[in-house]
């Protein structure tokens, strides 16, 4: 049987992205014969206490739907280039540690979609005998869409600053300071004009250490959010949570936090939030080789839907890993959760309160081929269903990758 012939556009996208990749698994070949652990950097010889890890990933990765659309998807393979650096210094009880990770994509067909991703994180942690401080500052430019509302790529840029001290008044007890300052930008004009903001957060806790390695707090938080064009959305709050902080027992630890939260609008006649709050996880170790984790989250999220201010989202993930042998890894991840809206909504000649729900599952499998030297293989499924057709999406991911860290 003789195939039926390919067009020369048709032809010619074969041929490249054959060419791709066999050009991609030259490379990961390359890399995994060249590779040698003898190229790791060690700079405590001349600065005590200094640690510099390098890494390099390469992935290839398909998206059967790129844009996330309600129909006529358009699916595409995508190739992620991502070098980083993680720099660690050690001086005393004290630590400073920063990285950087760029993400280069490269896609086949939609190659207006190429773009580089910046993620770059700081820490300084000063522990004193009696007091503890920690800066922690998280910056991301990316085109990944925030949160479960918003689709497709999606240019933004996010800052997010975080400092916090600790005074420890006796053993049991201690109080502290804390405070974030949040800064996100959109790229796109509609989008921006609605939610680009600065959030601003300042709180004081109570802890209760009742156990070794575990503390019980109460956090009081004032905040206050400002938008860059959309001033009428600014809004104050307080909110009040109870967390759960450290190991509980050997086999099981939490970072759960549960609340309330009462925002204020700035502006008379706009709805504001008022409601319950979680968020953090809790993991569960039953074996040295098995983790379990479940998170779950509630809280409001800006919108960019029609004259709704916010939604609120809940959602649960439960997420396992398993060491199967000394070098093979598996997993596997399921979520669930929904989005409600405080305003009806007219769409399509239809009008209700949206409601979303959305969904993910995911497995994982990873192997260590010598130390420093990983190769993976994952499988996504996002979904989101809703009462108004043009915000349902269905996407799947599977992609392969190898790392290489020194």
């Amino acid at each position: 049987m003789i195939d039926s012939p390919q067009s020369p556009k048709q032809w010619g996208k074969s041929r490249g992205l054959g060419h791709v990749v066999s050009t991609l698994h030259f490379c990961l070949l390359s890399l995994v014969l060249a590779w040698s652990p003898a190229v790791a950097l060690d700079l405590g010889q001349w600065v005590p206490g200094l640690q510099l890890s390098l890494f390099l990933s390469e992935r290839v990765e398909y998206e059967s739907n790129v844009f996330l659309a309600p129909s006529h998807s358009q699916g595409d393979v995508i190739f992620k280039t991502m070098p980083g650096i993680l720099a660690d210094y050690t001086f005393g009880s004290h630590s400073l540690s920063a990285g950087y990770r760029a993400e280069i994509l490269s896609y086949v067909t939609l190659t207006g979609q190429n773009n580089t991703h910046h993620i770059a994180a700081g820490q300084l942690r000063l522990d004193f005998p009696r007091t503890l401080i920690n800066v922690k500052d998280d910056f991301t430019r990316t085109s990944d869409p925030p949160g479960t509302e918003l689709t497709g790529p999606i240019l933004s840029t996010t800052n997010f600053l975080k400092p916090e001290g600790e005074y420890r008044l006796t053993p049991s007890f201690s109080v502290g300071l804390n405070s974030s300052w949040l800064h996100q930008r959109f790229d796109e004009s509609f989008i921006g004009t609605l939610i680009d903001r600065d959030e601003y957060l300042a709180g004081v806790s109570v802890f209760w250490k009742f156990l070794p390695k575990t503390d019980l707090s109460l956090n009081y938080y004032y905040g206050w959010t400002t938008f860059t064009h959309s001033s009428d959305r600014n809004y104050t709050q307080n909110s009040v949570t109870l967390a759960l902080r450290g190991d509980i027992t050997a086999k099981l630890s939490s970072t759960f936090k549960v609340g309330y939260t009462h925002q204020s609008a700035d502006q008379s006649g706009q709805v504001a939030f008022s409601g319950l709050t979680t968020g953090g996880e809790w993991v569960y170790k039953p074996t040295e080789r098995t983790s379990i984790s479940f998170a779950t989250l509630r809280t409001s999220q800006v919108s960019t839907d029609g004259l709704n201010p916010y939604y609120v989202t809940t959602s649960a993930t439960l997420s396992a890993h398993h060491q199967v042998l000394a070098k093979l890894s598996v997993g596997a991840t399921l979520g669930v959760g929904m989005n409600d809206y405080p305003d009806k909504d007219t769409i399509n000649g239809k009008t209700d309160w949206r409601q979303d729900t959305f969904s993910l599952a995911g497995a994982q499998i990873g192997y260590a081929i010598q130390p420093g030297l990983r190769v993976g293989l994952d499988y996504l499924r996002t979904g989101r269903d809703s009462n108004f057709s043009p915000f349902k999406f269905v996407d799947e991911r599977i992609s392969g990758h190898v790392t290489v860290q020194f």
